[in-house]
This record gives C-alpha cells, sequence and structure tokens, in this order.
C-alpha cells in the first residue's frame, strides 16, 4: 500500500492489477482508513487515467453482487445527480417515470459535504426502511416499479465504504473519483439507460459550466466501455434548487408539489427535462419534448403523487405520521427569520453558504456514521429575480435548539446578494448523448 501511495504521489498510472488488489484488501478491511485517505489525496493532486477509471469502476463493481434484471423490466431507467444545495428531484422524478409504467431502480446515497442525500431524506420519514435484500427489491420493482434504496452490503460495497471516507476527508469534488463512483452503482444496480445530472455553481462540485461540461464529456466518452447507455445534463446550482434545504423540509416541499400537482415550480421543470432527455436516450421517444409533455402528465393527473405514496408505503415508511412531525417542527428547532435590510431585487442567493450553514447545524455528517438532525434547514421565500422591500422576509432558518440567533440570522442573511435589478438563471444548459 505503501508504494501504490508513493507511486501516486509520483504522478504514475497504477495498474489494473494494482487496483483490483488495492479494492480487495480494502473491502476485506486490510487497508486501514488513513492509508487509503492518503492515496485519495494523492489522487486529487495527481489525477487518474481514463484507463485508471475505468479499472476502478470494474474493481468496485466486481467487489459484490450486481443485479441482472428480467428482459420484461427493459427499458430499465435511473438517474443520478453529481449533487447540489436542495437537489430533491430524486424524490419526484422516480415516482414520474414509474407512473408512466417503467421500471426505476434507484441507488441513492448519504450526504456528502455540503450536499444533502436522498437516503438522509428518506428516513426523515418515520418507518422507512432503505436497507432492502435484492429479493426485496425485486419484488417491489416488479410490483409498483420503483424502489429507493441505499447500497447493500452485497452491492458495490468498495463504494460503499470509500463514498464515506471521501465524504469526511475532502475528496468529495475529484472528478475521477466521482465518474467510478457514479459508473460502478449505476452497472450494478441494472439500469438500461442513465441520465446524470452534472451540477456547476457555488452549491455544486463544478465551479463553472465549462467544468461541468468538460466532466459530463468525459464521464459520457468513459461510460462507453460498459454496456448500459449513458447520457448527462448540465444543470446550474447557483442558488439552492427549490424552496427547502434540510432533509425533512425537502420531504415536505416534495410532498406538496406532488400534492397540489405543481407542473411548473423549478423542482419540476427540472425532473421534467430530465426525464425527457431519459425517455429519448431510451428510444421511447422521437423527441425529448414529447417525453416532458409524457412525464409533465403524470403529475398532473396525480399519477405520480400515487406512486410516490406507494414506494415509501412499500418502504416502510408513514407520511401521516410524517406530517404530524413537521407539524411540530417549531418545537424541534430554533425558528429564525431572515429580513431584508435594503430594497431592490435578489442578484443571487449563494447555495455553498446555504449548505454549509444546514451542515454546520447537524443536516450532514462531520464523521464517519455520525447521526444527522433531520430538522434543521431553510426555507428560501425569496430567491434570485424576486423583487424585495426592505423588511420583506428571505427566509426562515430552521436551526438547533441551543443556536445562537443572531448569528443564524446574519449567517443566512450574508447569502443573499440585493441589487438593482436581476432575472432568473437558466436552469437547464447542456444536455450530452452517449
Amino acid at each position: 500500500m505503501l508504494k501504490l501511495i508513493e507511486k501516486k504521489q509520483r504522478g504514475e498510472e497504477l495498474t489494473a492489477e494494482e487496483i483490483d488488489r488495492l479494492i480487495a484488501d480494502f473491502t476485506a478491511g486490510a487497508v486501514p482508513d488513513y492509508q487509503m485517505a492518503a492515496l485519495l489525496m494523492a489522487i486529487c493532486f495527481k489525477g487518474f487515467s481514463d484507463e485508471e477509471i475505468v479499472s476502478l469502476t470494474l474493481a468496485l463493481l466486481e467487489s459484490g453482487d450486481h443485479w441482472e434484471l428480467p428482459v420484461k423490466f427493459h427499458p430499465v431507467l435511473d438517474k443520478h445527480s453529481t449533487g447540489g444545495v436542495g437537489d430533491k428531484a430524486s424524490l419526484l422524478m422516480v415516482p414520474m417515470l414509474a407512473a408512466e409504467g417503467y421500471k426505476v431502480p434507484k441507488m441513492s446515497g448519504r450526504g456528502l459535504a455540503h450536499t444533502g442525500g436522498t437516503i438522509d431524506k428518506l428516513e426523515s420519514i418515520p418507518g422507512f426502511c432503505a436497507e432492502l435484500s435484492r429479493e426485496d427489491a425485486l419484488r417491489q420493482l416488479d410490483d409498483i416499479g420503483c424502489v429507493i434504496m441505499s447500497q447493500s452490503e452485497g452491492l458495490v460495497p468498495a463504494e460503499k465504504k470509500l463514498y464515506a471516507l471521501r465524504d469526511v476527508t475532502v475528496t468529495v469534488s475529484q472528478p475521477e473519483l466521482i465518474i467510478s463512483s457514479i459508473l460502478s452503482k449505476k452497472l450494478a444496480s441494472g439500469a438500461t439507460h442513465i441520465i446524470i445530472d452534472v451540477k456547476y455553481g457555488s452549491g455544486a462540485f463544478f465551479a463553472s459550466r465549462v467544468d461541468a461540461e468538460t466532466f459530463a464529456e468525459r464521464l459520457i466518452a468513459i461510460s462507453r466501455s460498459f454496456e448500459p447507455e449513458f447520457a448527462a445534463v448540465v444543470t446550474n446550482m447557483n442558488q439552492p434548487l427549490g424552496s427547502a434545504v434540510g432533509n425533512a423540509l425537502e420531504i415536505a416541499e416534495v410532498l406538496r408539489i406532488v400534492e397540489e400537482r405543481d407542473v411548473e415550480c423549478e423542482v419540476s421543470a427540472l425532473c421534467i427535462a430530465l426525464g425527457g432527455a431519459l425517455l429519448k436516450l431510451a428510444g421511447e421517444v422521437e423527441r425529448a419534448k414529447q417525453g416532458e409533455d409524457i412525464l409533465a402528465q403524470t403529475l398532473a393527473d396525480g399519477r405520480a403523487a400515487d406512486k410516490l405514496r406507494a414506494l415509501v408505503s412499500a418502504q416502510g415508511g408513514d407520511l401521516d405520521a410524517f406530517n404530524r412531525e413537521m407539524n411540530s417542527i417549531d418545537m424541534k428547532t430554533c425558528k429564525v427569520a431572515i429580513t431584508a435590510q435594503s430594497s431592490g431585487a435578489i442578484a443571487g442567493v449563494n447555495a455553498l453558504a446555504i449548505g454549509q450553514f444546514c451542515h454546520r447545524q447537524g443536516a450532514g455528517r462531520t464523521r464517519k456514521g455520525e447521526t444527522i438532525n433531520p430538522w434543521v434547514g431553510v426555507m428560501l421565500h425569496k430567491k434570485t429575480g424576486d423583487a424585495v422591500a426592505s423588511g420583506d422576509l428571505l427566509a426562515e432558518a430552521y436551526a438547533r435548539l441551543d443556536c445562537d440567533e443572531s448569528s443564524v440570522e446574519e449567517e443566512v442573511r450574508s447569502a443573499y446578494i440585493i441589487g438593482e435589478e436581476a432575472t432568473a438563471p437558466r436552469l437547464i444548459d447542456t444536455i450530452v448523448n452517449s
């Protein structure tokens, strides 16, 4: 292991055999976390070649089981996001696709750094179980068409272990590690067509649109080494997605969207665009716009809401109990109103600042296995492009009960930029096809 660390520190390429042995030993516990952390840091500085990425992806995949789904399920659809603040798109897009009759086995992760994780969000619903056996997941997939689950111990266990270590060693944003992580999980889940939401901006791992497009193109190029078909969509994460940031708050926002059949909101717009591109990739429609219209209808007629409830119920979740818990959120947190100190228009809402605030309040982890607080977060009442007068409510922060309210108010207000005029940012930028 020391020789491998030194080799990568010199910028030399690791062989497929070395990577296979490394991942096998790490999975078995023969490589301690501190040595793997040293190698991860060396990779951050020296990078990985395309060949190393393919070798790492295969090694992660072969560390455990991978599913071969019945042909009757095809096309099997999936989506993945590189991570963003307030990104709850999977919670809405999965039931929308399943409502149209597609099979969607979604394997999701927990929060990484300042970005939230789909599993953490779902586990704020009392009783929800994300740990499913292969048999239970396939049965649910057959019965209702969709499942959102965490990585089981047998499904790419090396990736799960590496994922947790990256979260606490500031190596989350390394592009080559992200590609291997994404591809190994998607290959293991048995999907035939996958859309990747590559985010850029203050709340994402890629600072600029150019960085995100470069990453998307490289990911799609490397994905050609494998059988499933991939496409990528580059999206803007310079402000949080939607109105809610925080685990339970984001679940509540998605429930509102499906219950009100809100086709026009930002979260719905993103899911509809991603879904349209995915249906085109799968050959289900000739043009992405046709797919968008199909998925919008599942939301408008209530089928997506029914499918979301069925998914939560099938995995043990109690939405009535969740709603009761949300009704008492003011007793679980310190609620702080943040108001504007000047008039004008919102020129920006720094997604990174909001994400980091939520993380510090307990919405994310600083150590592996740490318990999170599902109730803390921020509700945004004003976003980029909105007019604002002095004294208007910008946001409400749900902080820890022992917080310093003045510090909370100052921290969240500092994420807002108020100018003379502004327009809402474009959400979808580039689509990169396989």
